[in-house]
């Protein structure tokens, strides 16, 4: 009777231990740890996460975005992902190390029925790497907040911003267009950014300046609150420092060199094509200064140009082609300020044109600041992408999007 007794006793235990996730860590052979999630009523398919952008030392495996993990795992999904065996800019260390996790979680679990890779900022990048590299591996990929058009592109349109003011405002200031500083003059730098920006704001023609740089760099102006052009010259003068001072340290160690220029651009077309120019003439011409008479400085100041080597490994680590065999969702806020909402757009007309429009959707979400989706948003998304993988068509509802198309990337490269 007595161990009947503790039979029965120990019944609920069991039942909480079968019904628990499973919890598993290892290390790649690339040094890179892994981390997987699987829940008890696990439905088959697992969703492989890439982390974005991380300076280190610390450099923990993760295998969600913020906040979704008890909700993906009580919907039966499986979560896998890697660390990288390096930190700061890493693609060409992120893809093979996920694809060995998919090889590690096949033989610590078992071989998914569906795998669906996602993920945030650069690990976006990384998850649009995977999906054209590796297409055989893959049901489908959720990009969110992602330098999407690829590197080169990105770090150009932030070098535009810079190269523009400084130019015209303070040609002979020491302050670095790139920054390839890191630490304490990393700090120092960007002090003296935003000293020359305060400065400017305090003026009708330093506004007007910030405004033409800004637009140039395409660097947010989307508000719900931004109701007229002060409102949105205001938006870039505090979006300019986050949009275009992005770290290219890392970036040009591991290239070899610089991969941004911009020798042979015409600023005066970018201008025309952003669709600003109503915009910045306005504020111009409010300022009594002559648009025209500061583009041509621009046209004929010295330039900066590329090193090819270091081009040729952004091209390699990561230029994307839009070629993918399964569907793709991209979900990006409106006022992003780091990673610009027209990289999403341009990565879309890429997919559009060498896979076909059934191939690609954007959701773009009526909010600000940079990859702050919440759970539910995200949980929307990769619902939305299974329903799209299960039913062959696209039926995307995320709270909170837009009825909104971005503007063209005008540094979209290669063309």
């Amino acid at each position: 009777m007595r161990a009947l007794t503790l039979m029965l006793a120990a019944l609920p235990l069991a039942a909480a231990v079968a019904d628990a996730p499973r919890h598993i860590e290892g290390r790649l052979a690339s040094g890179a740890t892994y981390v997987f999630d699987v829940p008890a009523n696990w439905n088959g398919s697992l969703l492989l996460f890439s982390h974005g952008y991380a300076r280190g030392p610390d450099n923990p495996a993760r295998n969600v975005a913020r906040n979704e993990k008890d909700a993906l795992l009580a919907e039966g999904y499986a979560l896998a992902g890697s660390s990288y065996a390096r930190t700061g800019w890493a693609i060409e260390d992120a893809v093979p190390d996920q694809l060995a996790t998919l090889d590690a979680f096949a033989g610590a679990v078992g071989k998914p029925k569906r795998t669906y890779a996602w993920g945030s900022s650069m690990g976006g990048l990384v998850t649009v790497a995977l999906v054209e590299r590796a297409p055989e591996r893959f049901d489908g990929a959720l990009v969110m907040c992602a330098s999407a058009g690829g590197t080169v592109g990105m770090m150009n349109a932030a070098l535009d911003g810079p190269w523009v003011l400084r130019t015209l405002a303070a040609p002979d200031a020491a302050l670095p267009v790139l920054l390839t500083s890191s630490g304490t003059q990393m700090r120092a730098d960007l002090a003296a950014w935003q000293g020359l920006l305060d400065a400017q704001q305090a003026t009708p023609a330093g506004r007007a300046r910030i405004a033409l740089a800004a637009t140039l760099a395409q660097v947010p102006a989307w508000s719900a609150d931004a109701v007229d052009d002060a409102a949105r010259q205001h938006l870039l003068y505090q979006r300019f420092i986050p949009a275009t001072m992005l770290p290219r340290d890392e970036q040009d160690r591991v290239a070899g060199g610089n991969s941004s220029w911009n020798a042979g651009v015409d600023y005066g077309a970018m201008l025309a094509r952003s669709g600003q120019e109503g915009f910045v003439r306005n504020l111009y011409r409010e300022a009594g200064l002559d648009l025209d008479a500061d583009l041509a400085r621009l046209a004929g100041a010295p330039r900066i140009k590329a090193d090819p080597p270091a081009v040729d490994y952004m091209r390699r680590f990561y230029a994307p082609s839009g070629k993918v065999r399964s569907p793709v969702l991209l979900m990006q806020s409106a006022g992003d300020p780091v990673t610009l909402v027209e990289m999403t757009g341009d990565y879309a007309q890429r997919v559009r044109a060498a896979s076909g429009d059934a191939m690609v959707r954007e959701v773009y979400l009526g909010k600000n600041g940079h990859c702050g989706f919440e759970p539910n948003e995200t949980l929307a998304a990769i619902r939305s992408l299974v329903r799209r993988r299960e039913s062959g068509q696209w039926k995307v509802a995320v709270p909170g999007q837009l009825d909104w198309r971005p503007a063209p990337f005008l540094r979209h490269w290669p063309d």
